[in-house]
């Protein structure tokens, strides 16, 4: 049986909540809007997709507009984050060495094409992925992406790691297993295996998959 791990990446794999404010307020002051955004705005648009952060960060005008504005931040991000990362979390490199050596590890994220790639190349750990999807490679929702991928790469079985209760909504609807990543952006009140660290992983992925 093939096992494999699927991973979140804001609130799981990084947190670059500084440098997407930074590039999204850089954003609207150069085009003269007036939106501005801090950390605990953008932290409830972390693991949404497009559509629904359109309505929450632009609620005074139509959706087509907001998005309009939307692609604007969405393009600042991308070039911005190249030069001004996000930041691993505690022990993050050793655990994804680790345990990319055990099973092909792979990130699905609800971003747009280009983040995922930022944090590869940014950070450094590209070398320990196979691969990744988001919503902005595909136009698919998350749990839509892990059926296509987890069939794409013959996996019989998979658990998603990710922090917030719309990451444990979508593995539901994908079918498959669930950690969380409880040390990152979202709380979920339901008893379901759990880390508080990236160090805990390797121990509770054993746990999951025996089960």
């Amino acid at each position: 049986m093939k096992k494999a791990l699927f991973f979140d990446l804001d609130g799981t794999l990084w947190n670059a909540l500084t440098p997407l404010c930074e590039s999204w307020n850089k954003a609207m002051e150069e085009h003269g809007l007036k939106y501005r955004f801090d950390l605990k705005s953008m932290t409830s648009y972390m693991g949404l997709t497009p559509a629904e952060t359109v309505p929450l960060a632009f609620k005074d005008v139509d959706f087509k507009t907001g998005l309009d504005y939307f692609n604007i931040c969405l393009e600042a991000e991308i070039g911005y984050l190249k030069d001004h990362p996000g930041f691993l979390y505690p022990h993050e490199e050793e655990v994804i060495r680790r345990i990319s050596s055990i099973y092909p590890i792979y990130i699905i994220s609800n971003s747009g094409k280009g983040y995922v790639e930022n944090y590869l190349n940014s950070c450094h750990m590209g070398k320990y992925f196979r691969g990744h999807l988001c919503v902005g490679d595909t136009g698919l929702v998350k749990s839509d992406n892990i059926i296509y991928l987890k069939k794409k790469e013959n996996i019989d079985r998979v658990i998603y790691i990710g922090d917030t209760k719309k990451d444990l909504d979508e593995s539901r609807k994908a079918g498959v297993d669930f950690i969380h990543a409880s040390y990152g952006f979202g709380k979920i009140d339901e008893k379901i295996p759990a880390i508080s660290s990236l160090s805990d992983l390797e121990k509770e992925v054993e746990t999951v998959f025996s089960l």
